[in-house]
C-alpha cells in the first residue's frame, strides 16, 4: 500500500510503498478487519490495544513485554489470537499496547507469522506473495 511520508502541507506529496495487507483479528463471534505490515524485522506480532479491547480481551490480564526500540520502550500484553488471512486461518500470539493505538496498521512479525507463511516479496511489482506452510 502507497503511504503519505511528508507532512500534508509540503508539496508534492512523497509517498512509500509498504507490504500492508488486511487481516481479520476474532475472538469468539467478534471481528476486525485490520490492516497489518508485513515486517521481517520484527520478532512479534503487535496490534493496538483498542483491537484486543474490542474483541472483548482484557488487555491488563496479558502477560507483560517491553518492546524496545528506537522511539524507546513500550509496554504491551500478550493475548492468544486468532486470524484469517487470504482464507487460512491460525492461531497465533499477538501483543497489544495503548500506545500503538494511533497507528495505522499492527505488525506481522517471525513469531506467529513467518512461522506459518513463506513470504515472497516482489519489490518492482509491489506484490507480496504468501504460502502457507503444510
Amino acid at each position: 500500500m502507497k503511504y503519505i511520508v511528508t507532512p500534508p502541507t509540503q508539496k508534492p506529496a512523497q509517498y512509500v510503498y509498504r507490504p500492508v495487507i488486511p487481516v481479520k483479528l476474532f475472538l469468539d463471534n467478534r471481528v476486525i478487519t485490520f490492516d497489518a505490515l508485513v515486517d521481517s524485522g520484527a520478532d512479534e506480532c503487535t496490534f493496538p490495544a483498542w483491537i484486543a479491547k474490542t474483541l472483548g480481551h482484557n488487555v491488563y490480564k496479558g502477560k507483560q513485554k517491553i518492546f524496545s526500540g528506537i522511539g524507546g520502550s513500550v509496554l504491551a500484553y500478550l493475548h492468544k489470537t486468532h486470524l484469517i488471512l487470504n482464507g487460512i486461518e491460525f492461531v497465533a500470539d499477538v501483543y497489544y499496547s495503548h500506545e500503538w493505538d494511533d497507528m495505522p496498521f499492527g505488525l506481522l512479525g517471525q513469531a506467529g507469522f513467518f512461522s506459518h507463511f513463506n513470504v515472497h516479496f516482489n519489490y518492482i511489482e509491489k506484490e507480496i506473495l504468501l504460502e502457507c506452510r503444510s
